[in-house]
């Protein structure tokens, strides 16, 4: 009996090597349950400085300070605006039925990644002016009281310590798109070889 001859598409493919479907599966998964791990603990820590950013605005207002509320209250407000960019911008995307697994995944790395990339303008952005509103407002404040010298000294410490951890959070992340970034060059390598 003869061999059958491939024609077309067939003998271009007469070498193709699939990968396991569970491995697709299994990978997109993962990185699905990662993202809503992540999400959870993000959404629990704006409900975090909501609570706290919300008692510090009732305690000022209580105590008749209304420019030092508007500080706490826009931190709030930030932190909101976080949490819904989040929902937004951060969240699973759906799977589609046309996608295959690996164009799903490919899919869900990039929407990721970009997130990550723009984390200074939906993340931190957002709340910058309630920092600011509140640092600007203390020192005031306390230059009243004791001299702009020593209420701008006495505010650097903590402006720096803000602006370390506003620097650390987008440095982390833009690491963050990088690794991603380098796992769609994979998962583009290995779709091309099959």
């Amino acid at each position: 009996m003869s061999k059958p001859r491939l024609d077309g598409w067939a003998a271009q493919a007469a070498d193709a090597k699939f990968a396991e479907p569970d491995t697709c599966s299994q990978r997109a998964t993962r990185f699905e349950r990662t993202i809503r791990r992540r999400n959870g603990m993000e959404y629990a820590a704006g409900l975090l400085v909501i609570a706290l950013f919300g008692a510090g605005t009732i305690a000022s207002l209580a105590r008749g300070e209304w420019l030092l509320a508007l500080g706490p209250l826009l931190v709030a407000m930030g932190a909101l605006a976080v949490m819904a960019n989040l929902a937004r911008r951060g969240s699973n995307l759906e799977r589609r039925p046309e996608d295959s697994c690996a164009a799903h995944l490919r899919r869900q790395l990039a929407h990721q990644s970009a997130a990550l990339r723009s984390v200074p303008i939906w993340y931190i952005g957002p709340l910058v002016p309630g920092v600011l509103v509140l640092f600007g407002v203390v020192t005031f404040k306390v230059a009243q009281r004791t001299g702009w010298p020593i209420a701008l000294s006495g505010i650097a410490g903590p402006a720096a310590v803000v602006l370390g951890i506003f620097a650390a959070v987008i440095a982390l992340n833009l690491w963050a798109a990088r690794s991603l970034d380098r796992e769609i060059a994979d998962l583009d390598r290995r779709i091309h070889q099959q």
